[in-house]
């Protein structure tokens, strides 16, 4: 532009196009949030602006060998800058896509510190292409004007000064295109965005809704006990009580009767003056206690409450030993290098049981200390694959007040799909980013203003949880609104087919507070009204707080 143009192109165009780019991305810049959405109004610029590019490099610009180290200078400093994120596809999309967590790396070397050093050495290059070839210097001797050699240097030029850029599009291309088929590899027993795309179009998908499974029942997953003769494997119990745990209960008028009751502050073994009652331990999830799935806690308002807990032997279902479902432990308090657990894989044998492999219990959770969370054991590939028999022993040698710990004994759920659970007929009400990904099921219909109730809610994992709750609460005016005033939510046990632990979303059950209520009766009509027409104002939020829940 600087010398007249671009061989091709107008330059009064070319340099409006240039500037409409440059301020699209200064515009861009002072929108408070969603970028990528606005990335969309760059189709058009950019596929005119990649245009322009390809004439520039395709002109008398790139026959300097200076230029051409300079144009791919340029670009290896493009391709740094592009690299020094995470390959992070958005939620679901990422499962099994490499570098999905860190910024590309090559033997833990960061792909965008090698690519600056190539672009610093082609800088270099250039430099000493324009010294070589400064006013001054003695040019190389020039062929003969009609010599062919001349033609098919400039034609060589060309074909080099634009290969860069061709070179590197299209290795982006196979970079993003290599991702997602690798991705399709290592998740090729599990669940992965590429695959369920393919087989939605060669066939019928749900997509995700295919990859969950439901634990209806949790008791349906017990396991029964087996016998030892052995004194190693007799079950012991010391400073813990059965099926005795600390839960969260309302606080008292009487603050000396609520410590006695052991309403903790924080989890804490004993209160702590002045505590506020707020003990986020609730009780154990439905099924779990009592002799199908016994409870073991050291929780005590006595003494330090330390001990020690060996279980009875557990039959160890042919599911779990195939790799079909986890061995699921619950656990509420603190796990840690003074409060262990640890579960035992045995083989059983003549002369008792033999232990071929022990795992500790700890890592990804379903949920956040200290309240009940699940540990979810993938036994394929391991030595515990081969066991017919598992157990836990646990320890308490913590005497701090928050170092309790509780929990319950290993149980493999019984597993049904989510898809027969909730598609193509119950009404689901889906948080907006897990629409994408269950195109099966039918979301709650709104028909002349009237809701229909849900029967299911199907929430993202837990980095978009709050992004999701916001748009549909009661301060937003959504549907959480309506909803936590009629019904009561649920968690269902759900598990993302060999990938236990990974952390898909939630499935809740919404029970309605009053399950036969009558729906009401409409009378419809069609009114035409102007377009300045006002039944009257809205309610303001003082107002609208004034109302009884039970009055609306």
């Amino acid at each position: 532009l600087r010398r007249g143009g671009i061989p091709g192109a107008g330059l009064g165009p070319s340099r409006r196009l240039i500037g409409t780019a440059g301020a699209s991305l200064v515009l861009l810049a002072l929108t408070p949030t969603k970028w990528t959405h606005h990335f969309g109004a760059f189709a058009s610029i950019g596929a005119a602006l990649a245009a322009l590019t390809a004439l520039a490099t395709s002109s008398t610009v790139l026959r300097s060998a200076r230029n051409r180290w300079w144009f791919l200078s340029g670009l290896l400093v493009i391709l740094a800058m592009s690299s020094t994120g995470p390959n992070a596809p958005w939620y679901v999309s990422q499962y099994g896509v490499p570098w999905f967590d860190k910024p590309p790396s090559v033997e833990g070397f960061q792909a965008s510190t090698l690519l600056i050093v190539g672009a610093a050495l082609a800088g270099l290059i250039a430099v000493v292409e324009g010294l070589r070839h400064e006013p001054g210097a003695p040019p190389p001797p020039p062929p003969a004007r009609s010599s062919p050699d001349r033609r098919h240097g400039r034609r060589r030029a060309l074909r080099i000064g634009s290969a860069p850029l061709a070179v590197f599009c299209g290795l982006l291309v196979l970079a993003e295109v290599g991702a997602m088929v690798k991705a399709m590899h290592k998740q090729r027993d599990g669940y992965s965005m590429a695959a369920a795309n393919i087989a939605h179009i060669t066939g019928h998908s749900c997509n995700l809704t295919d990859a969950v499974s439901v634990e209806p029942d949790r008791r349906a997953g017990a396991l029964r006990p087996l016998r030892g003769t052995l004194l190693a494997d007799i079950p012991l119990q010391r400073g813990f009580e059965l099926n005795s745990f600390p839960f969260n209960q309302p606080p008292s008028a009487d603050s000396d009767r609520a410590n006695k009751q052991g309403v903790g502050g924080r989890g804490d073994r004993i209160p702590k003056p002045g505590s506020d009652g707020d003990n986020p331990v609730d009780a154990p999830p439905s099924g779990l206690g009592g002799a199908e799935i016994p409870l073991w806690s050291s929780f005590s308002l006595d003494g330090p409450g330390t001990g020690n807990v060996r279980t009875t032997w557990y039959a160890l279902p042919a599911a779990a030993r195939q790799g079909r479902a986890p061995v699921v432990i619950s656990v509420a308090g603190k796990l840690s290098p003074t409060t262990p657990l640890v579960a035992e894989f045995a083989h059983r044998t003549e002369r008792g049981f033999r232990v071929v492999d022990q795992i500790p219990i700890g890592g990804r959770a379903t949920a956040n200390a200290p309240g009940w969370r699940d540990y979810r054991l993938g036994l394929a590939g391991r030595p515990a694959a081969g066991a017919d028999a598992v157990r836990l022993i646990a320890i308490d040698a913590d005497v701090t007040d928050e170092g309790w710990l509780a929990f319950s004994a290993p149980r493999v759920p019984v597993l049904s799909s989510l898809t027969d659970l909730v598609s193509p007929t119950p009404p689901v009400f889906l948080d907006w980013p897990v629409g994408f990904v269950h195109p099966c099921v039918r979301p709650f219909a709104i028909r002349n203003g009237i809701a229909e109730v849900p029967q299911y809610r199907l929430l993202p994992n837990e980095l978009l949880a709050d992004y999701s709750k916001s748009w549909s609460s009661r301060e937003a005016g959504g549907p959480i609104g309506w909803l936590q005033i009629l019904a009561t939510q649920q968690e269902v046990p759900t598990y993302l087919k060999e990938n236990w632990d990974t952390d898909w979303g939630k499935l809740m059950v919404i029970q309605p507070r009053v399950p036969a209520a009558e729906a009401p009766t409409l009378k419809t009509g069609t009114v035409v009204r102007s377009g300045w027409w006002s039944p009257g104002p809205l309610r303001s939020g003082g107002q609208a707080a004034e109302i009884s829940q039970l009055g609306r």
